[in-house]
């Protein structure tokens, strides 16, 4: 079977609670969709309170915080008096961005969530000393107490209070692992007052504390060291930032033009920052939640923050939200640094998404600007061939080429690998044999290549043993994968090995139980060992899966011959 395409893998997502005096809710997972936010709202005014708290755990466990934030606003308005349900109506409307979550922040105490809330709503308003009263009430231990330095000293800087800011960051530098975290932050708090001597070394702390520096503090570091006139120093850093995530190549240029613009101008920005740090260094699966809490903190607080909507946009596709995550990199502007990987990252989700096509233009245009990128030229290619546009990935293709010249990197294979596959599809095999062959060259042992290759000459019986080796050499290094199980049941059957043919391909199905040319080559297979009706059930099986039109005329054709034979 022939293994074109990625697949987008969706991953389920659970309602866990962090950060809170109060117990989580109950989560469940389904594919299906919610209905529309008027729907539910409307749904959800009448409903009686069981009702309003299951529909609620359904809508978050499936990913729909709008209409889970409606469902259980519903139940807290029928028993106000519960604090579980108070916790998830007030959780809920904060994933949701709802209008109710400062008042329901109002009846939630201590919680640091809440704390966080009603301290940003200050500080976004200008009442420093406010919010600094608010979020000194946070707990000092824990995740909070990672956070609660930072909140605190950009309260004080916003008062003016300076030197108290620094000192702050300074005493939790010293005996914290976030350390590198309140120097940094220490460091823009200088800058900001103008005490560009007092913030070098302590940028240095936390320069030489990451060698692979992340986005925002490469920008911190570019930043400092253009504005003091060290553009090379600038550009070197923002590099080795590449280098080390080269899905922002396509930034570099925009990023060192942008350089000499200070990246902390207010307290509420540099607050922002301490949020978007804080969701970035936490890594566990049962953290995403409060991750994206974070991360509205931030965006709520300066919308600007692209870096922000990057990161929350992993997130999304962590919680198999594709459709919100693209939407959540449509809103980063033409005008930001960052909307060359915006781009390229929230095609890649419509296309796993199957609506990869829209995206085919903004991909070109993004080309076009960065003829020394391949990235987005490339990735508008296996669109278009997903697509079954098979002369426009083909252009798309040989243009990707051409950037690479006559030393192409190990990563070529795959450009080689795509366009042998539209080849091969819009008839011109000997072209897609040359270039599978170019991409075995390249990366000897790839897997995709070698069962492309290996099936491909299945299909045609020719090479038989030489394709037997092959996609056996491809599960070597990729075992468990049901596709180059199934080609190799399909070469055992073109070399009449049947008992072998059908012990592989039974174990394909297993691999594959919902493919249909999988399922339909196990009848082939019952078929040439003489078992018509297993065969017949099989291939009714196959075509009950839903093939595309060409897999599906040929388990029709199978199935006439079949009748016609018996």
């Amino acid at each position: 079977m022939l293994t074109g395409s990625k697949t987008l893998r969706r991953a389920a997502c659970s309602l866990v609670l962090l950060l809170s005096s109060c117990a989580g809710g109950l989560a469940q997972t389904a594919s299906t969709s919610a209905a529309p936010n008027l729907a539910a709202s409307n749904l959800a005014a009448s409903m009686p309170l069981y009702a309003a708290f299951m529909a609620g755990n359904y809508a978050a466990g499936t990913g729909h915080d709008h209409e889970a934030a409606q469902f259980f606003d519903r139940a807290y308005s029928l028993d106000p008096t519960n604090p579980m349900l108070l916790h998830q109506a007030f959780v809920t409307a904060l994933l949701a961005n709802s209008p109710n979550a400062p008042a329901l922040a109002r009846r939630m105490g201590n919680d640091p969530l809440a704390l966080m809330v009603r301290g940003n709503a200050l500080l976004a308003s200008g009442h420093n000393a406010k919010a600094a009263a608010v979020f000194k009430a946070m707990p000092p231990t824990g995740v909070t107490g990672l956070i609660r330095p930072l909140l605190l000293a950009w309260t004080e800087a916003g008062e003016g209070q300076f030197d108290r800011a620094i000192a702050r960051l300074k005493q939790s530098e010293a005996t914290a692992p976030f350390g590198p975290v309140y120097a940094l932050n220490a460091a823009m708090i200088g800058e900001l007052a103008g005490r560009e001597a007092e913030a070098a070394p302590l940028y240095l702390i936390a320069e030489r504390a990451f060698p692979a520096p992340n986005l925002r503090l490469a920008q911190a570091l570019a930043s400092f060291r253009a504005r003091q006139g060290q553009h090379q120093a600038a550009d070197a850093i923002l590099v080795r930032m590449v280098a080390s995530h080269p899905d922002l190549r396509l930034a570099l240029d925009a990023l060192e033009a942008d350089a000499s613009r200070p990246m902390v101008e207010s307290a509420k920005q540099g607050a922002a920052e301490a949020y978007l740090t804080l969701a970035g260094s936490l890594d566990q699966p049962q953290q995403i939640l409060l991750r994206q809490l974070l991360l509205r903190f931030a965006l709520r607080l300066r919308p600007d923050l692209s870096a922000a909507r990057l990161l929350a946009a992993n997130l999304d596709m962590a919680r198999g939200q594709s459709a919100k995550a693209a939407a959540t990199l449509g809103r980063i502007p033409a005008s930001d640094p960052l909307y060359g990987p915006a781009v390229v990252q929230r095609a890649q989700i419509l296309a796993g998404m199957g609506k990869g096509a829209a995206m085919v233009p903004a991909l070109e245009a993004l080309a076009a600007a960065h003829p020394h990128v391949s990235t987005p030229i490339v990735l508008a290619a296996d669109i278009e061939r997903d697509a079954g546009h098979y002369a426009s990935a083909l252009r798309l293709y040989d243009q990707a080429l051409a950037r690479l010249g006559p030393n192409p990197p190990g990563s070529a294979w795959a450009i080689y690998y795509g366009r042998a596959i539209a080849e091969d599809k819009s008839g011109h095999w000997p072209a897609a044999e040359v270039d599978l062959k170019r991409a075995l060259a390249i990366e000897p042992g790839q897997p995709f290549v070698l069962n492309y290759l290996g099936y491909s000459y299945a299909v045609r019986g020719i090479h038989l043993a030489k394709a037997q080796s092959m996609i056996e050499q491809a599960l070597q290094i990729d075992p468990n994968e049901g596709a180059i199980i199934d080609s190799l049941g399909y070469v055992l059957l073109k070399r009449g090995k049947l008992a072998e043919a059908m012990r592989e391909q039974i174990r394909a199905v297993q691999a594959a139980p919902n493919d249909p040319e999988v399922n339909a080559h196990l009848a082939d297979i019952y078929a040439a060992a003489g078992d018509y009706l297993a065969a017949r059930n099989q291939w009714a099986r196959a075509l009950s899966l839903h093939p595309d039109p060409a897999e599906a005329a040929k388990i029709r054709a199978a199935l006439e011959r079949d009748d016609h034979g018996s």
